[in-house]
């Protein structure tokens, strides 16, 4: 036994007697004494001993007073109060005052030190109990602080914590859950909930997470969820999966699309190119050229997706740059327009216009990649518009920028869409209905680059009626006419 004691006392004879008498029968044990009541408290502030022992009558500040004082200071620690004879009331008053236990004198040193003992045990358990509670209170603050989603459901089925991920991966709130039966307030819980992996003891590798749908108020929630048995019930975690499921389906969809746009010009070049070795057929020189056209045509096509797919590759892992100069941009525009307009000339239904007002400001920016935005979009305007119709460029001021409009009278695009057609690998037609190709990768190349030169591109559509692609890059510095070269991260 290990413990620290103080004795109160204004009589130096018993102050020199009990530390002895305890010595005797008690071993590991420190003892302070004391003659005041003001230098007991003194002592007391600084040291959380684990009994103290004092004469109820004190000079100056008897031990009733000082009880109280030790309440207030150390609430748990036990005070064994020593009463004379005769003085069976104030004991009374001091064991309704939250004393451990009174002593009478002259002091039965037996019972004195079966008193100590039992209160050193007490002190001992109090101690564990606050230990233990100060842990509780931490694990809870660590989880009310993890990233992961945290729910108790105890052995009647009720949910008895829910931390605050949780409510922000789900969007329920704790107040609407706890105390509520998981089978009415998790929607769809009677369905997954004996699905869940549970373990019988934690530790890595007990159980392996599964991945479930939760069906919350018509969304659609994927979450990645274990527990773990124990006799309160059961703790279960979880993380949110519905992003990397969504982009896990679209990385499938974008190898089947990229499959299809691989395997159509291969197999015309491989056709052609068939045809052109075969000794058999004779070939005049019209026909000859009309399967070399083929073949470069698809070449080149094939070269566009390999390109497209690896700038997609430099953007995410920030080995890019852009070449950021003062630029007029009515003849690069022009260009474009022409070059777009011989790419379409086969098709008699697709007009595309050029509106461009004069004494356009030039623009910071990177030539060869806002030509390549503009014919992204030309060729993405042209592709969504199967029925044909008229494309728009306008370049106009806007603000302190040069804002450049594509717009055409295609499909159009759904509202709820609108905001999805710029990430990597979406694509608004990913069955080919209409016959529209690509690798969903365009928008998001052409977002990319537009934000790497300091610009915005947005878009306005309605299904059915077109769209309007918005490019604004800021207009450049007159003063500034020399070349800066701005390395931009992913």
């Amino acid at each position: 036994m290990s413990a620290r004691i103080l004795i109160v006392d204004d009589d130096p004879a018993l102050l020199e007697a009990l530390p002895d008498a305890i010595a005797l029968r008690m071993n590991g044990i420190t003892i302070d004494t004391c003659e005041t009541a003001p230098g007991a408290l003194d002592k007391i502030q600084q040291t959380d001993y684990d009994v103290i022992v004092t004469d109820i009558k004190l000079p100056g500040m008897d031990g009733l007073e000082l009880l109280d004082q030790i309440k207030l200071l150390r609430p748990g620690t036990p005070t064994v109060l020593i009463t004379g004879h005769g003085e069976r009331d104030l004991a009374v008053r001091a064991l309704r005052g939250g004393a451990y236990d009174f002593v009478q004198k002259p002091i039965d040193r037996d019972y004195f030190v079966a008193s100590l003992e039992r209160a050193i045990q007490v002190r001992g358990l109090d101690r564990h109990v606050d230990q233990q509670r100060l842990e509780l209170e931490r694990h809870a603050r660590v989880l009310q602080h993890i990233d992961r989603g945290v729910f108790l459901v105890d052995e009647e089925g009720i949910i008895r914590y829910w931390n605050p991920a949780a409510q922000s991966i789900t969007g329920l709130a704790t107040d609407e859950l706890v105390g509520r039966r998981a089978d009415e307030a998790l929607p769809g819980w009677d369905a997954i909930g004996p699905e869940v992996p549970v373990a019988q003891v934690p530790g890595p590798g007990s159980t392996e997470a599964k991945t479930l749908p939760l069906d919350i108020e018509g969304r659609e929630l994927w979450v990645s969820i274990s527990g773990v048995q124990f006799e309160d019930g059961i703790v279960y975690a979880f993380r949110n999966l519905t992003e990397e499921r969504a982009l896990d389906e679209l990385k499938g969809e974008f190898v089947a699309t990229v499959s299809h746009e691989l395997r159509t010009p291969l197999a015309a070049i491989y056709g052609a190119a068939q045809t052109l070795r075969r000794a058999d057929v004779q070939l005049g020189d019209e026909n000859r050229a009309r399967l070399l056209e083929v073949i470069a045509a698809e070449s080149e096509r094939l070269s566009r997706i390999a390109g497209e797919i690896l700038l997609a590759s430099n953007l995410d892992s920030g080995r890019f740059s852009v070449e950021r100069q003062q630029l007029e941009v009515e003849e690069l525009v022009t260009e474009v327009v022409d070059e777009m307009r011989a790419v379409v000339a086969s098709r008699q239904d697709i007009v595309i216009d050029l509106v461009a007002k004069n004494g356009l400001s030039p623009v910071a920016c990177d030539g060869d990649k806002l030509r390549q935005v503009l014919i992204n979009l030309l060729d993405n305007a042209v592709k969504y518009s199967p029925d044909g119709g008229r494309i728009e460029v306008r370049v106009e001021p806007h603000d302190n920028c040069v804002r450049f409009v594509i717009t055409d009278e295609g499909l159009g695009i759904p509202h709820g869409e609108q905001q999805r057609i710029f990430g990597k690998f979406y694509r608004l037609d990913p069955r080919l209905t209409r016959g529209v190709g690509g690798t969903g990768l365009g928008l998001y190349i052409c977002r990319e680059l537009v934000r790497r030169m300091e610009g915005r591109l947005s878009v306005t559509s309605s299904e059915g009626r077109g769209s309007s692609f918005v490019v604004d890059l800021p207009a450049a510095v007159v003063e500034t006419s020399h070349s800066k070269r701005v390395s931009q991260p992913a």
